[in-house]
């Protein structure tokens, strides 16, 4: 009876995590990119309805959006080039520590050099508000970044 017991306890759990892992990965993997795109223009309206910008601010805050994504693409299509290299270097048998330090170094020069455009978009979209404005800005950011938890998706 025990016997039988321990059984079904493992069968259901194994049910309850196959329908856990079934839905996680439907809805991992179902997003749709028009979703994606629609969330992230809500996001951005938002942004601009909080801090009251002008069409014009609005419009210029767009265009330098658009410029830092433009500059920041080539740099992630090489950090993916690395990150590849980096897997095929980690799964070898035998894997090359000094081999695997280089590409980690050439991902974390990359990852700076993000980081540098970033920051300069920040400071290039500061010039754009007014002081009020870039306070709460700057708390917006801060409150969406600050904790570690920011997830891209």
């Amino acid at each position: 009876m025990k016997k039988k017991l321990i059984i079904w306890g493992v069968v259901l759990l194994t049910a309850i995590n196959v329908a856990a892992l079934t839905t996680s990965a439907y809805n991992h993997w179902d997003r749709d990119d028009s979703r994606r795109r629609e969330h992230r223009r809500e996001g951005r309206s938002s942004w601009e309805e909080r801090l009251g910008l002008s069409a014009s601010q609005s419009e210029q805050m767009k265009v330098q959006h658009e410029v830092l994504v433009e500059k920041i693409r080539p740099l992630r299509d090489v950090m993916q080039g690395k990150r590849d290299h980096f897997y095929e270097l980690v799964m070898v048998t035998a894997p090359d520590r000094a081999a695997i330090d280089r590409v980690q170094d050439e991902m974390d020069s990359l990852q700076a050099d993000i980081k540098r455009l970033v920051i300069d978009n920040m400071l290039a979209q500061k010039e754009i508000l007014t002081p009020e404005q870039q306070s709460q800005f700057f708390n917006m950011i801060k409150k969406q970044y600050g904790n570690g938890n920011y997830r891209r998706n």
